[in-house]
């Protein structure tokens, strides 16, 4: 990796910190590894996906494992694919097309970009238009003209190999094709098992990007070392320029092929640079199809003690009609909460949100699905956009709800758009922590009822718009000094903490819908428990006077402090 701090030639701004040497405009064109960007994923219980790019046609799509320690190994074989994007994102012949093609009428455009209807004034969604005709210059036009051979981006090959047959939490190594270098991840759990001795690690993040605080988040991630790794959406900041996903999975490699992840969409996966979501489906795969799902865009999977579902959210339908909807409605109610109590939802715009960025943006999912989150007590939901970190206590309809989910936004990966800095004051109740810094977390889960919540900081950024530089240039810079550091025009009140950490806990006997799909035992107190205890204590504490007295040889005494024992216990069972 060489530190090459290059610009966007169209805007000037820092892309990106990290990247290799040579050609940057052509996929296949690495010059360095014949194999790289190694990434592992999950494809159900037992089952692993190892990806990886070669720059060659001819490389093998083999991966060699075998558990650690293991003389016995496995050869398996996948698949190999290109994939080619378009640098342009919109078309002026969808409006006045030929040869016959029907047009996409300004009526039509307009009632989807016609967002006054449903959204309100202080939404940054918000767009209203008074004519149809309107509805066509509210479009952004960043086009690459399709005569121009240069924009089209070809990927290098990307190969998929399945790893079956796995043990839960079993270490595994594993060689790529004739490879020499060996790489090592580690297997998680089966769905309900626990370790008091080890418990289950979750790392946390989203919103990358390729800088070097991108680098630093990374390396505390790996140090971390999490069982599973999540990333809500937002992941390399293509944003058009294609060739820096190559670049992305070369930065994340050391992570990413020895922590299994599982990710999700957001808008720079699906509408900048309009992707619509193929490299990440291309490079980053999913165990959709184990999880009964239609769409790779939606999944589920088992964990230990947790059931992780990953969404796109707003970027595609969410009306109870939608696949999004039934598919998910059709997950939960198949939760067992019995082997995987704690219930996990990802996807990447939030619908708690105390920062003006992105204000009110995902409010039609959220009027779509809150219900449902909460009738089957989904427990945590992790998101990204915005790009710094909040956290919430458990909250439902916009107020405290001891039995709501707690919400955690984890936009602060590092990307080159620099940190969110400007909250809404006063802080909402519902509120419970909120820096714009950089930085990751890991979430450790105990038992059924408690997980300890971590997030670190591995960054700040200072005000460098003195600095200069060509119009749209970052105007942050960042600083490492974690633990003292404050990020300049962060308003929030707890800009100075280095550190969030939180016990959270679950309560099914109290929250009737975090105990949907679980059988629970009885509760292990009954009435006649309770009342032979206070009796036993009753009697412990007036055997204790008795005793002492007796010692003392004071049998008046005796007498008196039994009877005032006796009041007392009688003064307190009446004020029960």
């Amino acid at each position: 990796l060489a530190p090459v701090g290059s610009r966007d030639q169209a805007s000037g701004k820092l892309t990106e910190r990290f990247g290799r040497d040579g050609d940057a405009a052509r996929g296949r064109r690495l010059e360095e590894a014949s194999i790289q960007q190694v990434h592992v994923g999950f494809d159900g219980p037992g089952r692993a996906l190892v990806t990886y790019a070669t720059a060659a046609r001819g490389v093998p799509s083999q991966v060699t494992y075998w558990a650690a320690g293991a003389d016995a190994k496995t050869t398996a074989s996948g698949t190999v694919s290109t994939y080619t994007t378009y640098m342009c994102p919109m078309n002026r012949a969808l409006r006045f097309p030929s040869m016959g093609n029907t047009p996409v009428s300004s009526s039509t455009l307009a009632s989807f970009v016609n967002t006054s209807v449903y959204l309100p004034k202080d939404s940054e969604s918000y767009v209203y238009i008074a004519t149809p005709e309107e509805a066509w210059g509210k479009l952004e036009r960043m086009c690459v003209t399709y005569k121009n051979p240069l924009a089209y981006y070809e990927s290098p090959y990307i190969h998929t190999v399945l790893l079956d047959g796995l043990h839960p939490g079993v270490t595994y190594s594993y060689r790529i094709a004739d490879q020499a270098k060996q790489y090592s991840f580690k297997s998680p759990p089966a769905s309900g098992e626990t370790n008091a001795d080890k418990p289950f690690k979750l790392g946390v993040w989203a919103d990358v990007g390729l800088t070097n605080v991108s680098s630093t988040n990374m390396k505390q991630l790996l140090a971390s070392d999490p069982d599973l790794l999540l990333l809500a959406g937002d992941m390399t900041f293509a944003d058009g320029w294609s060739a820096r996903s190559d670049k992305f999975g070369v930065l994340m490699e050391p992570l990413l092929s020895r922590i299994g992840s599982l990710s999700v969409v957001g808008d720079h996966e699906v509408s900048m640079g309009r992707y619509n979501g193929l490299t990440w489906m291309k490079r980053y795969p999913v165990p959709w199809k184990s999880s009964g799902s239609e769409n790779p865009m939606w999944y589920s999977f088992e964990a230990g003690l947790l059931h992780i579902v990953g969404l796109p959210g707003m970027y595609s339908r969410t009306d109870a009609s939608s696949p999004q909807y039934l598919w998910l409605k059709s997950d939960l109610a198949k939760v067992n909460r019995s082997k995987t109590p704690w219930v996990i939802v990802q996807y990447s715009t939030p619908w708690y949100n105390s920062n003006e960025a992105h204000t009110g943006v995902a409010i039609p999912m959220q009027k779509d699905m809150e219900d449902l989150f909460y009738e089957h007590g989904v427990d945590l939901v992790f998101n990204g956009h915005i790009h710094s970190y909040e956290r919430t206590h458990r909250v439902y309809g916009g107020r405290l709800d001891t039995c709501g989910p707690t919400h955690i936004v984890m936009g602060n990966g590092g990307n080159y758009e620099g940190p969110d800095t400007t909250w809404i004051d006063p802080q909402p109740e519902w509120s419970a922590f909120r820096e714009a810094s950089f930085g990751t977390g890991v979430l450790t889960v105990h038992n059924s009822s408690h997980a300890q919540w971590e997030w670190r900081r591995a960054a700040c950024a200072r005000d460098g718009s003195s600095k200069g530089g060509p119009p749209g240039a970052n105007r942050f810079v960042p600083t490492y000094a974690a633990e003292t550091c404050a990020t300049e025009r962060d308003t929030s009140a707890q800009r100075s903490e280095p550190v969030d950490t939180v016990m959270l806990v679950r309560n099914p006997y109290a929250c009737g819908n975090q105990a949907v799909g679980a059988e629970l035992p009885a509760n292990s107190y009954p009435w006649w428990g309770y009342l032979v205890t206070a009796l036993l204590m009753i009697g412990l504490q007036v055997g204790g006077v008795l005793l002492a007295c007796f010692l003392s040889g004071d049998r008046r005494k005796s007498r008196r402090m039994l009877r005032a024992a006796s009041a007392s216990n009688g003064a307190s069972e009446s004020e029960e």
